[in-house]
């Protein structure tokens, strides 16, 4: 019986995974092909057209173990950068089972040659555990003043918490939300929010139990936000996870995410606002973002709580 080549089965997993990212590729598995010294492989080739013309990608599948071979060295990528020369490759990339070296990553990215590990959820294959430092917020709302302008308010007429309803939900509740979307927009440290929302369209509000037409509503509240860093632990049911770019980018459909390890009261306190990169900015088609924020203060304890109030903003207020 013909013996199995040493790494096959990790080979056809890495092109399973690529031809779920794009059905209408040709990929195949343990290709060869006449080099200018010779006959090449390559370990997943990937044939389809991109920019309208047909471009060709090459992946190195290499199949180690961590704690017998250790990490994929500098050396390989040298040696897929002169394969990709004489391929004639439009696209070169290594993925391991074991992750790489600093100074792999390095050659790499400055050789323009992609890194990266596949993700399958519970695939015996998979050796790799993609562990990641990454940032979270926890940011802290103080005490929130909500004012309502409308034609037949009463004049003079305190407005508490929950007074001003819409389909039955506290309007405040809304404010609170949007209050918090502000605070979690500005990456840096304290703050204030003042922020005041008009209706294009007329609708029918409970003040206080007397049907009332408002004409906008604001809340205003001071903002103290804090920085930390954890180091979690990556995994997804079909997906990869790119080194260079330090993201995952899942397959369209039915997927999983998982972030294991983190600890809101666990975090690390950090003096400094991580770069746009790190906090999401720049995503590519299929990456997931892993930035998250705890936030403290908000006037509301589930989001069956609050009422749809968008479709009746002016549009630019909700920018």
């Amino acid at each position: 019986m013909r013996k199995r080549p040493s790494g096959r089965a990790y080979q056809e997993l890495v092109a399973s995974i690529v031809k779920a990212f794009d059905p209408g590729a040709q990929v195949e598995v343990g290709e060869w092909i006449e080099g200018p010294d010779g006959r090449l492989d390559m370990d997943v080739s990937i044939r389809g057209n991109f920019d309208g013309r047909p471009r060709l990608a090459v992946i190195e599948c290499k199949d180690f173990d961590v704690r017998k071979t250790g990490k994929v060295g500098r050396p390989f990528v040298d040696a897929l950068d002169s394969k990709r020369s004489d391929l004639h490759a439009d696209f070169a990339l290594i993925c391991s089972n074991s992750g790489f070296t600093s100074d792999a990553l390095r050659k790499a990215k400055r050789k323009q040659i992609g890194m990266i590990s596949v993700l399958r959820k519970g695939d015996k294959r998979v050796k790799v555990r993609i562990k990641e430092e990454i940032y979270f917020r926890i940011v802290k709302l103080g005490q929130q003043t909500f004012s309502y302008t409308g034609r037949n308010l009463r004049p003079k007429v305190r407005l508490e918490r929950n007074d001003v309803k819409y389909v039955g939900r506290p309007v405040d509740a809304w404010l609170s939300q949007r209050a918090a979307f502000i605070a979690c927009s500005q990456p840096t440290g304290s703050g204030q929010v003042n922020a005041k929302f008009r209706f294009a369209v007329s609708a029918i509000f409970d003040v206080q139990g007397i049907p009332t037409v408002l004409d906008s509503i604001s809340v205003s509240c001071s903002t103290t936000s804090q920085w930390f860093a954890q180091t979690i632990e990556l995994d997804a049911k079909k997906g990869i996870y790119d080194y260079l770019r330090r993201r995952v980018a899942l397959v369209r459909g039915a997927n999983e995410y998982l972030i294991k390890g983190v600890n809101f009261d666990e975090g690390t306190p950090i003096d400094f606002t991580p770069p746009k990169a790190e906090r999401g900015v720049g995503l590519m088609p299929g990456e997931i973002d892993d930035n998250m924020v705890m936030v403290h203060g908000t006037t509301f304890s589930s989001e069956s709580e609050i009422p749809d109030l968008s479709p009746l903003i002016v549009p630019i207020d909700l920018v």
